[in-house]
């Protein structure tokens, strides 16, 4: 078995009001009115080698087999003020 290794770093210019708060979960997440907010690896499929393909999560089949390979997540959230 090999394993793959996945890093993705994402940057968002998000409202003053959205915050971070620790879930009862014990999990750090973002907070946007009364909803909480975590962010996870969402593999996207296409059939199409066409350079404009549509990417979706729509094969539950496919998606759920990349899904089953996880054995470590690990997200970090940090939020500052603009600059």
């Amino acid at each position: 078995m090999k394993k793959l290794s996945v890093q993705i770093r994402a940057e968002l210019e998000v409202p003053d009001d959205w915050e971070l708060v620790e879930h009862p979960s014990g999990m750090q997440v973002l907070r946007i009115g009364e909803q909480f907010v975590d962010f996870d690896i969402a593999p996207l499929v296409t059939r199409s080698s066409d350079p404009e393909a549509e990417w979706s999560d729509e094969d539950a089949t496919i998606v759920g087999a990349v899904l089953d390979t996880v054995v470590d997540i690990d997200v970090d959230l940090d939020l500052r003020s603009g600059e």
